[in-house]
């Protein structure tokens, strides 16, 4: 049974005699009534008309007054205060007066904490009253209002409105500097909804935090993956100059990524692509690092510092996520040197440690400090004579590996030695015959 005529003789007597309140308490007994009679759609019907009247009164005090009575009275059911707070929650929006709206934000959150059946409204209240601190320039304050709420397990709502929410947590950390956060943040977003395309705005906005997160901890070969997913995203692929800077910045922090089969690999998979071919620079730093020959930095440094200067083709995006041509440069030089040093392992048993940094063009106590560095991390294997100043590149064997080698050498010439035989046999044969 409905209590239709009940609530609209009240909502009568509120707007057009102007007793609100007697109208308010008039339905007030009759929530009580169906309330305790379990009626579960009489007494949600009850509760939103209440909180309605208080709304179309422009009563607004007395609106947060009801539904905080409403939310707290004994036994209240699940749905009721659900109706409550899914009609009030529309009107947050349609309040033009800050104060009156940051009201009945807090009201709803207040009544919403800790239950699970309006969590969803619960978000969105948080989301919307951290927008207003932020407008306010209280970054820090929207950020606490929304770093504790966790949207990826709620079942309200959709994957884009899931990621759009946890995005705004990222952004907001990264503005306050808490980076951990940040990241910890970055790794709810399920990046399964990047695949069917139709996220690619979200996804690029995804990698721009992402990137600037990992420019911070300087993660390099994190940032070639966060530059190749936008390089590979169809939004950035329709734009020709997004395309192109996102592939530039592909080829350079992998370069920049520390010496790893992973790392090798991936670069040999660049090679292969056709757009590097429309960068010239690009395509030959690809091609002096996968080559084993030894280059300078003199060879690439006054082209690639012209490209990452604040006016160059990538100044304003490395600007943009917060990176440093200085970190890049200095990288790069770093890198040369280690690839040199690669290419010297593959050639040379043993080398001179002067002749060894003049190849290097660097100097002795550099080309000796990133050897034990490389050796260190099992990069290559090497010796130093300190006193005779000679590297050693040929790790000495075992004697079981001597004997296995001498064993297989012996093989090879047995081998060799019956193959050559029989072509003797054969070729004596054809001439009797003949």
């Amino acid at each position: 049974m409905g209590f239709e005529k009940e609530i609209e003789a009240n909502r009568d007597l509120a707007l057009r005699a102007g007793q609100v309140q007697d109208a308010i308490d008039a339905l007030l007994t009759v929530e009580r009534t169906a309330r305790l009679a379990g009626d579960i759609p009489g007494t949600t019907e009850v509760c939103v008309a209440i909180v309605k009247i208080c709304h179309d009164a422009n009563q607004w005090t007395l609106l947060n007054e009801n539904i905080q009575l409403l939310s707290k009275r004994r036994a209240q059911l699940k749905q009721a205060i659900q109706g409550i707070v899914q009609e009030a929650t529309k009107w947050v929006d349609e309040q033009p007066d800050k104060a009156k709206k940051l009201e009945l934000i807090t009201t709803l959150r207040t009544v919403t904490e800790g239950k699970l059946y309006v969590e969803v409204e619960r978000a969105r209240l948080s989301l919307t009253l951290a927008r207003i601190h932020e407008a306010e320039g209280q970054v820090e304050e929207a950020r606490n209002v929304l770093q504790d709420t966790q949207v990826e397990t709620l079942g309200g709502m959709d994957k884009r409105e899931k990621t759009e929410f946890v995005l705004q947590q990222v952004r907001l950390c990264l503005a306050t500097g808490d980076y951990m956060r940040a990241w910890i943040m970055a790794k709810k977003v399920n990046l399964k909804f990047f695949e069917d395309g139709s996220l690619d705005d979200l996804k690029v906005r995804y990698y721009h935090l992402v990137t600037q997160y990992h420019m911070h901890s300087k993660e390099t070969f994190e940032l070639f993956r966060a530059f190749q997913s936008l390089h590979d995203t169809k939004a950035i692929r329709d734009e020709p100059a997004l395309s192109g800077e996102a592939l530039k910045l592909t080829v350079v922090y992998l370069l920049l990524s520390a010496h790893s089969n992973e790392q090798v690999d991936q670069m040999h998979r660049l090679k292969q692509l056709k757009e590097l071919a429309e960068h010239p620079l690009y395509a030959r730093l690809v091609e002096l690092f996968t080559t084993d020959e030894i280059f300078t930095d003199a060879d690439v440094s006054d082209a690639l510092l012209a490209e990452i200067a604040p006016g160059g083709p990538l100044g304003k995006a490395l600007a943009q996520f917060g990176g440093s041509a200085e970190h890049i440069t200095q990288t790069m030089h770093l890198r040369v040197v280690q690839h040199n040093m690669r290419t010297l392992a593959k050639f040379y048993k043993r080398i001179k440690m002067a002749r060894m940094a003049t190849l290097l063009t660097v100097s002795e106590a550099e080309a000796e400090r990133e050897l034990s560095e490389m050796v260190s991390s099992g990069a290559i294997w090497a010796r130093i004579d300190r006193p005779a100043g000679v590297v050693s590149f040929q790790k000495p064997q075992q004697p079981n590996e001597l004997l296995n080698d001498w064993s297989g050498n012996i093989s090879s010439l047995l081998n060799l030695v019956e193959s050559t035989c029989h072509q003797i046999r054969k070729e004596t044969m054809v001439h009797n015959v003949a």
